[in-house]
């Protein structure tokens, strides 16, 4: 998934998602921008993660890449970047389906292999490999988040034989640890069909719906807070976000409220608050262009709206790297394609 940029111009289980009356959001405006010295790029694409140190992890895409080819970036604070190699098994490149920071400055990678296989496995800061497990062949795995203490939740897709229908697609979740044990399959509320009613967005389903569910858990985001929890998001459906403990435990679900016109883009963490991103697509551009982005900042606890915010500057485009305590990191190119991290808040 690319992150457009701006056209010119401009516990117990409980569900929460509360309606606050209707604010104007504030204004967000650049207050910070940082060169990536010798680093550009064509696009940046999605997912981009921030570890507890502000560090960013992105995927600075070159037109020459394959797909699933783009190699991790880490970017610093003050703007220097490290890049992580790809990975491969007997010489043959695997495919990166997604990523988390790991220990010490590393990064956890999700990969699959030519033949379907899917693989966990963590790198150290210089790119040596830590660890590594294979994945269950029936499980297409999609996103990855792992705890400072090595708890690692995958999602993605379970695939079993449903007899005369065909073959039957359900969402998965489950928390391992880094020698690949299952120690829990996470039970998320909304990803299951409710007995005797409707199956939602991402509930389990055979022949043609199989295309929804996969949607809607392709379009999802894990990571992992530092309030000590698991952030599931199912994008493509405008939420839920799950909050899911470290022992693959469903605490709480939150509902971000959509606005006109809008699409969830993305999910960002800092501790129990929530940043989420919805993008208005400019109306008549023939390249889906963006012409405004709006954040909506959640308690993740309780579901209350904490702010609402909007901008539609070229300068910060739809690229939210980090939130932290009212500061908005974002990824964008520059003039040359130079790679750059912006500094964004309210004024």
């Amino acid at each position: 998934m690319t992150a457009g940029k701006i056209a010119p111009l401009i516990g117990s289980l409980f569900v929460v998602g509360l309606v606050c009356p209707a604010q104007t959001p504030l204004e967000l405006k650049p207050v910070a921008v940082v060169s990536v010295a010798n680093r550009t790029a064509n696009g940046i694409l999605e997912p981009i993660k921030c570890d507890s140190n502000s560090n960013i992890y992105v995927l600075a895409f070159q037109e020459s890449d394959p797909p699933g080819g783009t190699p991790v970036t880490k970017i610093t604070p003050d703007g220097k970047a490290s890049v992580f190699p790809l990975p491969t098994v007997k010489d043959k490149r695997l495919q990166i389906l997604d990523f988390a920071p790991g220990a010490n400055g590393g990064v956890v990678l999700l990969v699959r292999d030519n033949e379907g296989q899917s693989y966990v496995e963590s790198h150290t800061e210089d790119g040596g490999l830590d660890w590594k497990f294979s994945l269950p062949a029936e499980l297409r795995a999609m996103q990855v988040a792992v705890s400072p203490k090595g708890k690692i939740l995958v999602c993605g897709l379970w695939s079993s034989a449903a007899g005369p229908g065909g073959e039957s697609t359900k969402p998965f979740a489950a928390v391992f640890d880094k020698t690949g044990r299952e120690e829990r399959e996470v039970s998320l509320t909304e990803d299951t069909q409710a007995s005797g009613g409707a199956p939602s967005a991402a509930g389990a389903e055979t022949g043609s719906s199989a295309k929804n569910v996969r949607r809607a858990i392709s379009y999802s985001s894990a990571q992992f807070s530092s309030n000590e929890s698991f952030v599931l998001a199912r994008l493509s459906a405008g939420g839920a976000i799950y909050i899911i403990s470290p022992d693959g435990f469903e605490v709480n679900t939150v509902h971000p409220s959509t606005p006109p016109d809008t699409q969830l883009s993305s999910v960002k963490v800092d501790g129990d608050t929530i940043a989420a991103l919805f993008f208005k697509r400019k109306k008549g551009s023939a390249q889906s262009e963006i012409s405004d982005v709006f954040i909506s900042l959640l308690n993740s606890q309780t579901g209350e709206e904490q702010g609402q915010y909007h901008h539609s500057s070229w300068q910060l485009g739809a690229a939210l790297a980090c939130y932290k305590s009212g500061l908005f990191t974002f990824v964008t190119t520059g003039d040359n394609n130079q790679l750059q991290i912006v500094r964004a808040a309210a004024k």
